[in-house]
């Protein structure tokens, strides 16, 4: 691929995650920004867990494993992105609270360029090997900055705006960008696949076992710590499905553009997409079950 391919790629996944951005926007409302400073507390617990939980997990995971070099620094750069809009589904379907399920949408999307960087930096030097390989890949982070502001900040702030629009054309513009989300995930995906179509052998069974074991586990610790501390059902599991569910859009973004000599981290950020829509509907399904069962069993 030369070098105006490789640019117009580029631009094309970011405007690509942009688009899928302002779809996440429409979800929020200014009524609920502003109502937000009265969950400050458990907006808070999430939040701090939303940018802590998975990164040490998945770090202290990956120190316990050892796998490639290559391999760690696509986990540790999944865990490193923001929530996912996925996690309001399942928290619905789950009876969670939807209003701390926003707000911590709002909250991990609006700081992500400060935390993305940050958090991958900081995981990446809790060994000496992964300090040499995080140089070698000497990152642009101006660029990459530069990259979450246009690709994630700013639709967001659009978006919001869109959202308290009124009128026929801005329903129905609202409407086609929602439908189109998930073909434009799609081709995401399909472009990551492409691009690093020589590099699928390597997508083995570790890989597999990874996003497997990792975000179930995180699912499950980080709701059984919530509810320790808070001991509230609705929190502990709108918490647990944030923190689990990562925006994979942006992993692969920035897997194509700026690591691609490290073609793991599309394909972690891929099989992670996949299986959180799969796993997530099902066990959002169960909880939605089981909660049914019991209110049967105990009407209020």
């Amino acid at each position: 691929m030369n070098a105006v391919d490789q640019n117009f790629s580029s631009i094309l996944v970011q405007v690509i995650l942009a688009i899928i951005m302002l779809a996440v926007a429409f979800e929020i409302t200014i009524q609920e920004i502003k109502e937000l400073p009265k969950l400050w507390k458990k907006l808070l617990l999430g939040y701090v867990m939303q940018i802590t939980f998975l990164p040490l997990f998945m770090t202290s995971l990956l120190m316990v494993i050892e796998p490639s070099i290559h391999m760690v620094l696509a986990f540790i750069l999944l865990a490193a992105c923001p929530g996912g809009n996925l996690s309001q589904l399942f928290v619905i379907r789950s009876s969670g609270n939807v209003g701390i399920s926003m707000g911590l949408s709002f909250l991990s999307t609006l700081f992500s360029p400060l935390t993305v960087p940050g958090i991958f930096f900081l995981a990446t030097h809790v060994n000496k090997d992964w300090i040499q390989a995080y140089k070698s890949l000497e990152l642009p982070w101006g660029d990459i900055m530069s990259t979450l502001v246009t690709s994630i900040f700013i639709p967001l702030i659009i978006g919001i705006w869109m959202r308290n629009q009124q009128g026929h054309f801005w329903i129905r513009l609202r409407v086609m960008i929602e439908k189109s989300v998930p073909w434009l995930l799609f081709i995401i995906l399909a472009g990551a696949c492409w691009s690093f179509r020589n590099n699928l052998y390597e997508i083995d069974r570790f890989m597999f076992m990874m996003v497997m074991g990792s975000s179930v586990g995180c699912f499950i610790t980080a709701y059984i710590v919530t509810h320790l501390m808070t001991r509230d059902y609705t929190t502990s599991i709108t918490i647990a499905w944030e923190v689990s569910i990562q925006n994979t859009g942006l992993g692969m973004v920035l897997g194509l553009v700026y690591f691609r000599n490290v073609p793991e981290v599309s394909l972690a950020c891929g099989l992670w997409s996949i299986w959180q829509m799969m796993v997530g509907t099902l066990a959002s399904s169960m909880i939605k079950k089981m909660n049914a069962k019991k209110r049967k069993l105990c009407p209020v």
